[in-house]
């Protein structure tokens, strides 16, 4: 039983999604991305799945929100960015310079087909240059830089703690990081989730949204919720959430999840009556499987019915007044 939530909970541009009515389908473009994350990992250490490191389990899934989610990737796209721009805007000038140099006694004609040709040219030959110098020039960054390792290396964790929020599954409860070093706790069942229309240049995106039912704090500037080209992407992403935090089910069948699932009793039960291979992720061949049973995960998601889906949250609203279920939250939950 919940209270009756203050504000209307449809808001324009943003489908609210039903909880409860579970699809069983996982994010296929994420699960392709972290298939490559996981089998790195494996061959390059896989004692650091154990370590605290990782920050998929099998009680908490954790990722970074707000500003120190927008500083880390502002900070591992500024170096290819300005190499980038130094190649791509630097050269440009630069060939159009020497072309009008080279070109000084001839005709005006002669010139600016030279020059308009150079400045042709140059664009995709500085597309070559930077896709083979690229590697070169973030190995020459990370030389530099490794001298203040100690110093960086605390000022990202200090960063990363800042910014670390998580869905934990064995208290049930919801962390979002805020500003002043705060941090929203409550219940999952507190959380709306919506399906949120990004427009870019591009056209119309989607990414996952939280709001907290009974503060109106909103959360969508998160490393977990990225903006997807595909809106059933986002569902399903939201899919395997709802199943994470509940318990009773096995843990999603995703790639980051996979060298816990054994210390899940509830997964470890499903996965032996079923036969599943412990390895499958790791040891899979991600091209060959995307061709075959990847291709039928994909074709469900984009075909499941997904507006079919029905709330069982919903009906529980209003059941309890606002008073009475201050006294049955959790002590350390944010005030409403």
């Amino acid at each position: 039983m919940l209270p009756e939530p203050r504000n209307k909970r449809r808001r324009l541009g943003q489908d609210l999604q039903p909880v409860g009515d579970y699809a069983g389908i996982e994010p296929y473009y994420r699960v392709c991305e972290d298939v490559g994350a996981v089998q790195h990992q494996e061959r390059r250490d896989p004692e650091a799945f154990y370590a605290g490191d990782w920050w998929w389990d099998e009680r908490r899934i954790r990722f970074l929100n707000g500003k120190a989610f927008i500083g880390l990737s502002i900070l591992l796209l500024l170096i290819p960015y300005t190499w980038g721009g130094v190649v791509l805007v630097g050269g440009g000038i630069s060939v159009v310079y020497l072309s009008i140099i080279m070109t000084e006694d001839a005709m005006d004609l002669i010139r600016m087909v030279v020059v308009l040709g150079s400045a042709i040219i140059w664009i995709p030959l500085s597309l070559y240059i930077l896709i083979k110098t690229m590697p070169w020039v973030m190995g020459a960054f990370a030389l530099l830089l490794r001298p203040f390792d100690k110093l960086l290396s605390k000022l990202l964790d200090r960063g990363l703690e800042a910014g670390e929020s998580c869905f934990n599954r064995e208290t049930g409860e919801v962390s979002f990081a805020m500003s002043g070093g705060k941090k929203l706790k409550a219940p999952f069942e507190e959380f709306d989730a919506y399906v949120e229309r990004v427009i870019e240049a591009g056209g119309v995106f989607y990414r996952l949204m939280f709001v907290h039912r009974y503060t109106a704090k909103q959360f969508s500037q998160t490393s977990l919720g990225r903006v997807e080209p595909s809106k059933e992407e986002v569902m399903a992403l939201w899919d395997m959430l709802q199943r994470y935090m509940d318990p009773s089910q096995p843990l999603p069948d995703v790639p980051r999840l996979e060298p816990f699932r054994h210390l899940d009793p509830v997964t470890a039960e499903h996965d032996e009556r079923i036969g599943r291979n412990p390895r499958f992720w790791r040891d899979l061949d991600l091209e060959a499987w995307r061709q075959g049973e990847g291709a039928e995960w994909l074709r469900r998601q984009v075909e499941y019915p997904w507006d079919k889906r029905r709330c069982k949250l919903t009906p529980q609203l209003g059941k309890i007044s606002m008073e009475e279920y201050r006294k049955l939250r959790p002590a350390e939950a944010w005030p409403i």
